[in-house]
Order: structure tokens, then sequence, then C-alpha cells
């Protein structure tokens, strides 16, 4: 028993600590507690978290683009449009001018990614706690600050609707062969499925 609860507890538990850490009542003090209980000061398995935690936000960083850039950019686009039913030579001066934001749009990102994608999660670790009493929505606390953290609230939103589930993988994909027998064989698609959901409530 101990073997299969190791086995999965070492994939778990880093998205849990990771859902723990995006509470802002508890955050990384938290973890860093537990873990110096569970394991030692500064431990190889709460490093693990902290590069995971990285990690994850990192690959966020590479799928939403930068708000302020597409904020930028869309209000040029509507300056353009607009002066371009005035002006002709106004229009192409515009359009010069959304091209040079882009391109440094692009310099910009390729110098200052890292740095900025960092700072985002890093602000919100460095951020004083909420107290810890309160009783708080995570869901709606990360769509308030959605603004503030737009990659952050992304990862946030994604992980935290994660249903945690306490059965074993095998015990949930194998109910199939205690539904179908060899008295029941030939029930409808329909059927199969109703009966396993309604075991799952």
């Amino acid at each position: 028993m101990i073997e299969k609860f190791e086995k999965y507890w070492y994939d778990f538990c880093t998205i849990l600590a990771i859902a723990i850490i995006l509470d802002p009542r508890y955050k990384m003090a938290f973890i860093e507690f537990a873990y110096s209980k569970a394991y030692d000061q500064n431990s190889e398995e709460l490093k693990h978290v902290r590069d995971k935690l990285f990690s994850i936000f990192g690959e966020y960083n590479l799928i939403t683009p930068s708000s302020s850039t597409t904020f930028v950019l869309t209000q040029m686009s509507d300056v353009g449009s607009s002066a371009g039913r005035n002006d002709n030579n106004q229009s192409t001066l515009n359009q010069r001018t959304m091209d040079m934001f882009k391109e440094f749009d692009d310099f910009d990102n390729m110098d200052c990614s890292a740095y900025v994608r960092k700072f985002e999660l890093e602000l919100y670790l460095d951020e004083s706690r909420i107290d810890r009493k309160i009783d708080l929505d995570i869901l709606s606390f990360w769509k308030g600050n959605r603004f503030r953290y737009p990659n952050l609230s992304s990862m946030a939103r994604d992980i935290l609707s994660i249903h945690i589930s306490t059965v074993a993988s095998e015990s949930a994909f194998s109910v199939g062969g205690r539904v179908l027998d060899q008295f029941r064989s030939v029930l409808k698609t329909e059927t199969i499925q109703a009966i396993i959901t309604t075991r799952d409530w």
C-alpha cells in the first residue's frame, strides 16, 4: 500500500503544492513551512516544487501574449484606420509608426521577456499575504486580478479547477470490467455511460 501511495503522491503533491501557492492566504510561506516539517530545510522536494512552479508559469508566458503589447497595437490600429479615411499620407505614416512599435515590441520581447515573465510571478510571491482567516473565493480573487497578473491568473484558473480524486487511477479506468460482464455485454453505449456516471456520483 505504501508503494502505491508514494507512486501517486510524488506526482500529485507537486500540483497540490502549486495550488496552495496560488492561494494568496498561504503562498510560498506555507509550502516552506510544511516541507520543512516533512523534509529538511531547503530540501530537494521544495526545490522541485519551486522549479515546477516557474516552469509551468513559463509555459503560460509562451502561450499568452503580453496584454500591454496587444493593447498598444490595438490602439495604434484604431488610430491608423481612422486616419486612413481622412488622409492617405497620414495613414501611411500611422502604418509606419505601427510597424515601428511592433518591431520595438519584438526587440523588447527578445531582450526582456525572461525578466518580465519572472517579474509577474515574483511580484505575486513578494507581496504580503492576505489574512488566513478571511473566507476567500480563490477563483474570484484571480478573476479580479486578471489584468494585474494576466498570465498567472490563467495558470491559477487552470490549476485550481482540477478535480482532485482519492481513487487510484487504475480503479477509475477499470470500472468498465465491473459494468460489462457476460450477462450485460449487449448494453448500448449510452446505457453503459449512464451506469458509470451514476456510480461516480
